[in-house]
C-alpha cells in the first residue's frame, strides 16, 4: 500500500528543499521540473497531515486484531512492483530470496514512542527518530547523515543468514541507504547502496557491482533483502536480484555487525526490519519427512498467496516433480494475535491457497496435496516477542 501520512517536521522539509532547488544556479536546469515534483509531493503530504491520526491508528489496531500479522511487507507503492494480482508464475526466476527459519531481531518500531530513538538499535551517528506513516511506524533519518547499528543477540553474524527490511525516499535522495557488515575493529566486510544513479552498488574491497532497477521509481517504498550463505552473499530488491557475490574478501575478519546508514536531507525511513539465521542450501527439502517455511506470504488478513513466495514454491514444485510418487500435506499455522476462531480459519484457507497456487500456477497435479491448517495452536516459540511471533507464522509440508 501506498502510505502518505507523516508528520509535519517532514512537510517543512519538503518546502526547504523546494526552495533551495528553484535558488540553484547550479541546477538552473532541473530547477522548474524538480520544482514541480516537490510541490506535488508536498501538496499531497500537506493534505494527509490534516487526516484524523486516530482514525488511522485505530485502523490500523483492527488490521492487526483481525489478522495475525502472516504476510510478508510487500514493495509495492510507489516505488515497488506491482501487487498481490501479479502471479507466482510471473515472477523472475533470478529472485531466489527464502528468508531465515530462526528470527534473531525483527521491529517495526511499535513498541517505540514517536519522536523517540528505538530501544532495539545502537545509535552511531545523526540523529533519528519513531515517525508515523498512515498508522504504521518506521525509523527516519532526521540528519543528514545518520547510522544505526542492529543490536543482534550474536556476537558474530551467522554462517547463514538473510537480513530484509521496507525503505522509503523521497527525491532528491542521492545514495540515501546504505548497508555495511563490519568486521574486526569495525573494519568493513562488505556494502551495499540504493540508489546509486538508479542502481544497487554492491562493494567488497576490489569487487563491486552496480545493477539498475528495473520499473517503478527510485523513490516510494521498496524492500531491500541480502541472504548470506557462507562467503557468499546476494542483494535483492523488490523482486530482482540485484547483486550475487560467490565470495566476499575475509580481510575484515568474520562479519560481526550490521549497519545502516540513512544519508539524505528529504529524511529517509526504514521499517520492518527482519534478521534471521538460516538459509542454509537443503539437498533433499523433505528429508526429515517435513519443511518448515517462512517464505510463504500473505497479503494481510486474506488466504492471497503473493508474489514474494515464488522461490520457496518453486523449490517445492520441483522437489515435486523430482518425486512422482510423493504427496504431501500442506499445514498452515499462524501466531496468537486476533481471534483463535479466526486464526484457525485463516490458517485452513493458507493452506489451500498454497495448494491451489501449486496446482494451477506451477504445475503440480492437484490430487497430490491435502491441506489444513492449525492456527495459533502449535506455537513453536513464544508469542510474548515479535521474534518468536513471527517463527510461529509459517507453512509446514509434511509427506503423505
Amino acid at each position: 500500500m501506498n502510505r502518505h501520512r507523516i508528520e509535519f517536521p517532514f512537510v517543512v522539509a519538503l518546502f526547504v528543499l523546494l526552495g533551495m532547488a528553484s535558488a540553484s544556479v547550479g541546477h538552473a536546469g532541473l530547477g522548474g521540473a524538480l520544482k514541480k515534483k516537490l510541490g506535488d509531493k508536498a501538496k499531497k503530504v500537506e493534505e494527509a497531515v490534516h487526516k484524523e491520526g486516530e482514525d488511522a491508528e485505530e485502523a490500523g489496531r483492527k488490521g492487526e486484531a483481525n489478522a495475525d500479522g502472516d504476510s510478508a511487507p510487500a514493495a509495492t507503492g510507489t516505488g515497488g512492483t506491482a501487487g498481490a494480482g501479479d502471479k507466482v508464475s510471473t515472477v523472475s526466476t533470478k529472485f531466489d530470496f527464502v528468508p531465515g527459519d530462526s528470527v534473531l531481531f525483527l521491529d517495526d518500531f511499535t513498541l517505540d514512542e514517536l519522536g523517540e530513538f528505538p530501544a532495539r538499535w545502537t545509535l552511531v551517528q545523526g540523529t533519528f527518530e519513531v515517525a508515523e506513516l498512515e498508522g504504521e511506524r518506521w525509523l527516519r533519518g532526521m540528519s543528514p547523515d545518520g547510522k544505526v547499528r542492529l543490536k543482534l543477540p550474536v556476537s558474530t553474524l551467522p554462517e547463514f543468514w538473510t537480513l530484509e527490511f521496507d525503505l522509503f525516499g523521497t527525491e532528491p535522495m542521492g545514495s540515501a541507504f546504505t548497508v555495511t557488515a563490519l568486521g574486526d575493529g569495525d573494519k568493513e566486510a562488505w556494502h551495499a547502496i540504493y540508489p546509486h544513479d538508479r542502481n544497487l552498488f554492491f562493494r567488497s574491497g576490489e569487487i563491486f557491482s552496480t545493477t539498475p532497477l528495473e520499473g517503478g521509481t527510485v523513490g516510494g517504498r521498496h524492500r531491500m533483502m541480502l541472504m548470506a550463505r557462507g562467503k557468499s552473499i546476494k542483494a535483492y530488491m523488490d523482486r530482482q536480484r540485484l547483486a550475487s557475490v560467490p565470495e566476499i574478501l575475509a580481510t575484515a575478519g568474520a562479519p560481526r555487525e550490521i549497519e545502516i546508514r540513512l544519508a539524505a536531507s528529504t529524511k529517509p525511513m526504514i521499517t520492518n526490519v527482519r534478521f534471521a539465521q538460516g538459509g542454509r542450501p537443503a539437498k533433499d527439502l523433505l528429508a526429515e519427512g517435513r519443511l518448515v517455511t517462512h517464505g510463504i506470504h500473505f497479503a494481510t488478513g486474506s488466504d492471497v498467496v503473493l508474489p514474494e513466495s515464488a522461490p520457496i514454491l518453486r523449490q517445492i514444485a520441483s522437489w515435486m516433480e523430482a518425486n512422482p510418487a510423493a504427496k504431501l500435506k500442506v499445514i498452515g499455522h499462524t501466531d496468537n494475535v486476533g481471534a483463535t476462531a479466526g486464526n484457525l480459519d485463516l490458517s485452513k484457507r493458507r493452506a489451500a491457497s498454497v495448494a491451489q497456487v501449486l496446482s494451477a500456477q506451477l504445475g503440480v497435479a492437484a490430487d497430490r496435496f491435502a491441506t489444513d491448517g492449525m492456527g495459533d495452536t502449535q506455537a513453536v516459540a513464544s508469542n510474548a516477542k515479535p521474534e518468536g511471533r513471527a517463527m510461529n507464522r509459517r507453512v509446514e509440508f509434511a509427506k503423505l
